[in-house]
């Protein structure tokens, strides 16, 4: 067996702040948080999910109640007016009249863990998708447009998977640093 005892001031001092570092792992799990959260909403950006596959498009329904919510949109005769035909071709998916659903994230971190929500009631439903079927009160089925880097089991995609060890390393070398 061999023994090996420290003596050195400076790597006891870095195990002493590695040990209490372990303890409470907020700064990491904040880092993750943040992340994922900036992540999401670059999401919106793009219309596309933090993977970078494309969202699908809005529906002729979705396009319709989009233009029956904001005046000026239809002439007197009944046909798109301008200013209609423009609100029609800009309309991205998951982009409503308020917006909200892009700007309502928020994070909550501690010593063990990170929780990143919608604070939307219908975000988990834009999330993973939804048929009438299921939810009577839709007017169609709604496509699955992931905007969180999530599966259906919770579990992290590769890319934020990564960015997380990432900020766990990092985290840990500030410790030791």
């Amino acid at each position: 067996m061999i023994d090996i005892t420290l003596r050195d001031s400076g790597t006891l001092a870095a195990l002493d702040r590695l040990i209490s570092g372990i303890e409470n792992t907020e700064p990491a799990m904040r880092a993750i948080g943040e992340y994922i959260m900036e992540l999401s909403k670059r999401s919106f950006e793009k219309s596309a999910s933090p993977s970078g596959m494309r969202w699908a498009p809005n529906t002729q329904a979705t396009i319709l109640q989009y233009l029956n919510q904001a005046g000026g949109n239809y002439r007197q005769d009944g046909r798109l007016s301008a200013k209609g035909a423009q609100r029609a071709s800009g309309k991205k998916p998951l982009i409503g009249q308020s917006r909200d659903l892009a700007r309502q994230f928020s994070y909550v971190a501690d010593g063990n863990s990170v929780i990143i929500s919608n604070t939307m009631v219908y975000a988990a439903m834009q999330q993973f998708g939804g048929s009438r079927a299921q939810f009577p009160h839709l007017w169609g089925s709604i496509p699955a447009r992931p905007f969180m880097p999530v599966d259906t089991g919770g579990a992290l995609d590769d890319a934020a998977a990564r960015h997380a060890v990432s900020a766990v390393e990092d985290y840990i070398n500030t410790l030791i640093g």
